[in-house]
């Protein structure tokens, strides 16, 4: 693995009693690089996402990790009792034991990235969907990992609300952060990401870039799934 590869999966496959959720997965990706990750649901996405971060473990197969990673789920999981600038600070002070002064500075700066500086002494409770994922995606990255992770983080929001995390993201991928967004916003995969992945049926069918996969797809599969999305 060179210095610059932070993720390696090789032959993944993850197995739920007789289901077969991923299948043979080998991926992996460089510092620095966006990796959008499509497909129908039920087709192992979120799986995947899950076992790189070690949430679920592997059936087989070796995944290999440069650093940490951080992950942003569809529903914002942040601590009710907690304010949103607590929420952001709690892990790296219990878990990293850093200073809490330094934490609360990084923290700030975090809310002002996701434009809620004013929202720090706020509860969950009181802000909107939007706001809690840009929170919740400010939270991830105060523990400062290596890797990104975002599993459908607009799919529980409204629509007019999606662009505005939506904005957070592309934020991040300007300033290269290294990320794998698992997606149904062919717009934003197509536009922001490095690389797309197609998944079907717990394997990947096809990956390229934005252009290869959206435009000149191989796969009836693929093509299929595209057609689908066209007419959602």
């Amino acid at each position: 693995m060179n210095r610059e590869t932070v993720l390696e999966m090789k032959n993944i496959v993850k197995d739920y009693g007789d289901f077969r959720a991923v299948n043979g997965v080998n991926f992996s990706m460089k510092k620095g690089e966006i990796v959008a990750i499509i497909g129908p649901s039920g087709s192992g996405k979120s799986t995947l996402l899950r076992c790189i971060n070690g949430l679920i473990g592997v059936t087989s197969g070796e995944i290999i990790l440069t650093g940490d990673t951080g992950m942003v789920f569809q529903h914002f999981n942040l601590f009710p009792h907690m304010t949103c600038l607590e929420n952001i600070t709690y892990a790296p002070v219990k878990v990293k034991k850093e200073n809490k002064e330094v934490v609360k500075e990084r923290a700030m700066q975090l809310l002002k990235m996701v434009g809620l500086e004013d929202k720090a002494d706020v509860y969950p409770a009181q802000i909107s969907g939007g706001q809690k994922q840009r929170i919740a995606i400010a939270r991830a990255l105060a523990m400062e990992p290596e890797l990104m992770l975002f599993d459908e983080p607009t799919s529980a929001l409204d629509p007019e609300i999606t662009g505005e995390v939506l904005n957070v993201m592309k934020k991040l991928a300007e300033s290269h952060t290294t990320m794998i967004v698992v997606t149904h916003e062919m717009g934003f995969a197509k536009e922001v990401a490095d690389r797309v992945i197609f998944m079907d049926n717990g394997v990947i069918v096809e990956e390229g870039e934005p252009k290869e996969v959206f435009e000149n797809p191989k796969s009836e599969r693929l093509i299929a799934f595209l057609s689908s999305m066209l007419r959602a």
